[in-house]
């Protein structure tokens, strides 16, 4: 399967390790002994379908930092890095102590750029259309009313369009897409005009909006599941079924099976 994903390229750092109290001042310390890396965002939706045994290309953006190279690396052969760059690579770090998530620091630079968009367009129309595209909106500015006319120009292809959103003011730019994959939260903020939806709700499932019709995907419970990702998980799964040719209740059914096959194992296992 021939798959493009577009969309807001990530580098995810975690640290698993204890509390300092009193260190140095710091209000609050965390000690480790190392960094564990991940793709995040459409980084890590790029490397799941691979993982998968796709043929998967990605357009995203990234900066001229030591966080890109790290991308490069996890991620290999599938990446088209457009230019030009951003200032700095987002980068989201996370600090675990006592099994517990207890900091987050993000470092980016939100600039908007039409280039992923575009260059997606011109790889599909030049090099064979893919039998799938993922729009993953991560809000750090690859989609928004200035990549209107690309979006509605890849979606013309006519393949499945998976669009996972954020809320947003320019959700009209992702209009007869096939179908959006937002959480509850978004759900409830969102006024998009997709084929279907499919409201993810993560230990419960997913709900399918077929025209007027509300049907709810129920999902097999897990223990211990770690969720981060999960959302990219998802969408993977409807995706590629999509592109297999099932029907958005099959597919939804596939996602959700996918997804919590995903939160089940330790992070980065299914790469």
């Amino acid at each position: 399967m021939k798959i493009f994903v577009i969309g807001d390229v990530m580098l995810d750092v975690e640290l698993q390790g204890h509390f300092r109290e009193n260190y140095e001042g710091a209000a609050l310390c965390i000690s480790g002994s190392h960094w564990h890396y991940y793709p995040g965002g459409a980084a890590n939706v790029a490397a799941l379908l691979r993982g998968m045994g796709h043929q998967v290309t990605l357009f995203g953006l990234v900066g001229p930092d030591w966080a890109a190279a790290q991308l490069q690396h996890l991620l290999g052969r599938i990446t088209h890095f457009c230019k030009p760059l951003l200032p700095t690579t987002t980068v989201k770090l996370r600090a675990h102590a006592q099994g517990h998530l207890v900091a987050r620091a993000d470092c980016e630079s939100i600039v908007p750029v039409a280039y992923p968009v575009q260059a997606a367009g011109e790889e599909g129309e030049s090099n064979g259309l893919p039998d799938a595209v993922i729009f993953s909106d991560y809000s750090k500015g690859v989609f928004g009313w200035h990549t209107s006319d690309a979006v509605q120009r890849i979606i013309a292809w006519g393949c499945p369009t998976v669009v996972d959103p954020r809320p947003c003011d320019y959700a009209q730019i992702w209009e007869r897409a096939t179908v959006a994959t937002p959480n509850l939260r978004e759900f409830q903020q969102l006024d998009i005009s997709t084929e279907y939806v499919v409201v993810t709700q993560g230990e419960k499932g997913a709900v399918v909006y077929d025209k007027g019709q509300r049907r709810e995907i129920p999902a097999p419970p897990v223990e211990n599941a770690q969720i981060i990702g999960a959302g990219d998980a998802f969408t993977c799964g409807l995706a590629v079924a999509l592109a297999e040719g099932r029907d958005i209740y099959q597919a939804a059914e596939f996602a959700v099976s996918y997804a919590g096959n995903y939160v089940a194992q330790p992070r980065g296992a299914l790469y």
